[in-house]
């Protein structure tokens, strides 16, 4: 999935328009192509929460944030800006009473964002609560798994070094954004229903809900669960259908304007 979304971002050709062609009638074209890369596949997941997140998906924001807690927030981030550190300070004893103002001040604002994220790391590393040690764990996880992801791409930028947004990188992005927001929140995913254009229909059931005993899921709230599911999985189908007519409909509409 990584090499695939890596060439979508990398890729980009710019197009020319061809003597009487509208450049808002190429883009409404390109904005139904992306649509309907989009809609190839029909995912319902039915989860059980301890809250609603507000969390809103944005690519750049979870970008910049994803950067920031892996410097801050993983021990193989902590010790790249421990180096950093290291590396300014003799660089600043050198330059000694040439040193300005700004640059010091700069220095140990940073030393301090480093101590503190370090402190509450390894205060979290070594809880004596076994679920709040999980947790930890779940997260260092899940961070390790989203830098293989991410950081590894060749992600185009602006002149203030700011991420280019495209449909396939939104649409990569807001994958591993709703990844890391259920290992954040603590989510649990009990079904899940992925229903390809081509037919492929794939149905995942998280195991507690068939092993009570050990779950202490009552064989109720099991069933009620799988009843939410179904109902959502109705819903969607109903939707994703319509979705498909819509952009069939205005991709009839296109065909007298086609290129020649």
């Amino acid at each position: 999935m990584t090499e695939n979304a890596n060439k979508d971002l990398t890729s980009q050709v710019v197009k020319k328009d061809k003597p009487n062609e509208s450049t808002t009638l190429n883009r409404f074209r390109e904005t139904i192509k992306d649509v309907l890369e989009e809609i190839t596949t029909l995912e319902v997941n039915t989860i059980i929460v301890r809250r609603i997140s507000i969390d809103r998906y944005d690519a750049r924001t979870f970008y910049e944030d994803l950067l920031q807690k892996l410097a801050y927030e993983t021990e193989e981030g902590l010790q790249d800006v421990k180096r950093s550190l290291i590396e300014r300070n003799t660089e600043l004893k050198q330059k000694g009473s040439a040193i300005s103002p700004l640059e010091l001040e700069r220095y140990n604002r940073d030393l301090e964002t480093y101590r503190l994220a370090e402190r509450k790391f390894n205060e979290r590393k070594n809880s004596d609560n076994p679920i709040e040690i999980q947790q930890f764990e779940r997260e260092q996880s899940c961070f390790k798994d989203l830098s293989n992801k991410v950081l590894k791409l060749d992600i185009p930028k602006d002149e203030r070094g700011r991420i280019i947004t495209d449909a396939p990188m939104i649409r990569y992005f807001r994958t591993l954004w709703e990844f890391e927001q259920m290992v954040l929140n603590g989510e649990q995913v009990y079904a899940q229903t992925k229903f390809q254009l081509d037919g492929d229909l794939t149905n995942r059931f998280n195991d507690d809900l068939f092993a009570p005993a050990r779950s202490k899921i009552e064989p109720k709230v099991a069933q009620l669960i799988l009843d939410i599911h179904q109902k959502a999985l109705i819903n969607a189908e109903g939707q994703w259908t319509r979705l498909i007519e819509t952009c069939v409909n205005l991709i009839k509409d296109l065909i007298p304007y086609r290129i020649q």
